[in-house]
């Protein structure tokens, strides 16, 4: 029988953190519990302000640290495109191989704003620094790939691709089945956390000008405040705002909906792009970060030109598309997440990659 090999990981997991990062990190080791042996330590420190922040990321070292002594054949963590946060990350790798200094390091990059980081010197230097010590880093796409390997701070031979997938509870065959079912008359749906950073809204401001006759809403308040700002922005009452929504239930919200809208301008990859797809729910988003490599540059629902006017336009487009065209969209985007990023396969990559590690 074969020796299963140690892995760490430290880093953000639901329910704890609830986001795109921390569902993909709790997949991937999921998946990685088949050929490794697993210890976590959470990173706590997005919970509270920067003193209670630097107090969890104390804390994570000591753990650090003291599980290390066991001597991890592979030490898993996140690459986050912050200066503190990949502050976070490098002290850390350096900890772990103080006291374990065999042990290889995988860093996870989810974000799609890598050269933007670096623009600024001391975010290069930083990540420059890091990458000496860093034995593979997982990117989300060969564009991003390539964005790490051009920019000259990181070996070609370090970086590999393991795209972003989602388990999904329904069978292929089941969500086959209802791609024939005609949802042009429902609801254009929102799937993201009331957040003024992913411009919602904006949204609320397009949905009402044009007018749509109802847009939905899910998603976990930054505030208070903020919620009351989308309400002021309702003015025609046409976006109705809920909460948390997870697992089968929202599953069914998005294979109920017209088209799925994301009005972010600042993603890598979201994986609602994918849960979207998965039930052959078309996706009205901007053409950033890695989404393009998804789901390919010609995909009718990408918006290209990054302005208001042209998000508005899109869900125009899509509102007055004939049944027809709307009916082989659904198979498009059907057949784009089941013939690109099946669970099992990409999965079996995550383990091969690590295996092959050590």
């Amino acid at each position: 029988m074969e020796n299963k090999k140690k892995l760490l990981f430290w880093g953000e997991l639901p329910p704890t953190v609830y986001h795109g990062i921390s569902i993909s990190n709790e997949r991937i080791l999921s998946a990685l519990s088949t050929g490794f042996i697993i210890h976590t330590i959470e990173d706590k420190g997005s919970f509270g302000g920067r003193l209670i922040a630097l107090f969890s990321f104390f804390i994570s070292i000591l753990k650090l640290m003291y599980v290390s002594y066991r001597k991890f054949d592979i030490y898993y963590t996140n690459m986050p495109m912050s200066y503190f946060g990949l502050w976070k990350i490098y002290l850390s790798i350096v900890c772990v191989k103080l006291i374990s200094s065999n042990t290889k390091v995988v860093s996870h990059l989810h974000r799609g704003d890598f050269l933007d980081f670096i623009k600024i010197p001391r975010n290069k230097y930083l990540f420059k620094k890091i990458s000496t010590h860093i034995d593979l880093v997982l990117s989300l796409s060969k564009t991003s790939k390539s964005e790490l390997v051009s920019s000259g701070l990181i070996n070609a031979d370090k970086v590999e691709v393991l795209h972003n997938t989602i388990s999904v509870t329904q069978s292929e065959n089941t969500i086959r089945k209802n791609i024939l079912n005609d949802f042009s008359q429902s609801d254009f749906y929102c799937l993201c956390n009331y957040i003024s950073t992913k411009r919602i809204h904006h949204l609320v401001e397009i949905a009402n000008a044009i007018p749509l006759v109802r847009m939905s809403f899910n998603g976990a308040a930054e505030s208070d405040s903020y919620m009351q700002k989308l309400s002021a922005l309702n003015t025609g009452a046409v976006c109705h705002f809920n909460g948390v929504i997870n697992g089968e239930e929202k599953e069914v919200a998005l294979s109920q909906s017209k088209a799925l809208v994301l009005p972010s301008l600042n993603e890598g990859m979201p994986l609602v792009v994918l849960e979207s797809l998965a039930q052959s729910t078309p996706v009205i988003c901007y053409d950033v970060g890695y989404i393009g490599d998804y789901v390919g540059s010609d995909y009718p629902g990408l918006v290209k030109e990054l302005t208001d006017k042209a998000l508005k336009e899109k869900i125009e487009w899509m509102n007055n598309l004939p049944s027809e065209e709307y009916l082989a969209l659904r198979k498009h985007s059907f057949d784009l997440f089941w013939n690109n990023f099946d669970l099992n396969k990409i999965n079996c990559s995550a383990l091969n990659m690590f295996k092959h590690l050590v």
